[in-house]
């Protein structure tokens, strides 16, 4: 059997715990995102408040990916490579 080291088993249960409460905190962001889309969306009076709602939502799950992309990556240590080459819509 293998013998495990208390703080390794700790460490390990805390980078879990800490994954866990930042999986709720972006499942309730998206949540409360999609629940104003679908206000936005119901209260809609014309095809451009459609529209507006449409372009709102879009921009607000953009940004909230975004952020947790890089808070996870930053999570596991991943870092941003400036160099990269950026692919296009047309590649």
């Amino acid at each position: 059997m293998i013998a495990t080291d208390a703080s390794l088993v700790s460490a390990s249960m805390k980078t879990y715990q800490d994954y866990a409460a930042r999986l709720m905190d972006f499942g309730l962001i998206n949540t409360r995102s999609a629940l104003q889309f679908a206000q936005d969306i119901w209260t809609a009076r014309s095809s451009s408040d459609l529209t507006e709602a449409m372009v709102d939502y879009g921009r607000r799950q953009f940004e909230c990916w975004s952020e947790e992309l890089e808070e996870f990556s930053a999570a596991a240590g991943i870092e941003e490579d400036k160099d990269a080459e950026v692919a296009g819509l047309g590649d």
